[in-house]
């Protein structure tokens, strides 16, 4: 019956259940600041930022809304209509969490068709864009 009976060499229960506590402990930790560094980076990246509200033909105008919907003051400064510049050094101020919408306006181009597909860009001074397309309906 000896025979049958081997030596048992190996690592004992008490030291294999440590080593697993401390990856289980290192990897938690791991992920953990993989995922505060990600919300961190995340988080401090909200800026300025501005959003077009809205946009219809009045008359022989385009008018663009405009809102600050960012932290921090914002100087609007160019429109673009379809790739093209139609206006330019605007300074419209919108203070931080400004929830008065702004208009812009931009002369009715008459070769666009009523209703026009347009793709709408404003620019503020510090690059802080907004874009929008869409179908305008004729007044």
């Amino acid at each position: 019956m000896k025979s049958l009976r081997r030596n048992k060499k190996g690592v004992s229960d008490v030291i294999a259940v440590l080593l697993m506590i401390a990856i289980a402990v290192a990897a938690s930790l791991i992920a953990y600041a993989w995922v505060m560094g990600y919300l961190g980076g995340t988080t401090t990246k909200v800026g300025k930022a501005i959003q077009i509200q809205s946009y219809a033909k009045s008359g022989s105008n385009l008018d663009v809304w405009v809102q600050n919907v960012g932290s921090g003051t914002v100087t609007v400064d160019s429109l673009y209509v379809n790739g093209v510049q139609i206006s330019t050094g605007l300074g419209i101020t919108l203070p931080q969490g400004n929830t008065t919408i702004t208009p812009l306006t931009a002369t009715w181009n008459t070769a666009w068709a009523s209703p026009a597909s347009v793709d709408i860009r404003v620019v503020c001074v510090d690059g802080t864009p907004a874009e929008a397309s869409g179908t305008v309906p004729g007044s």
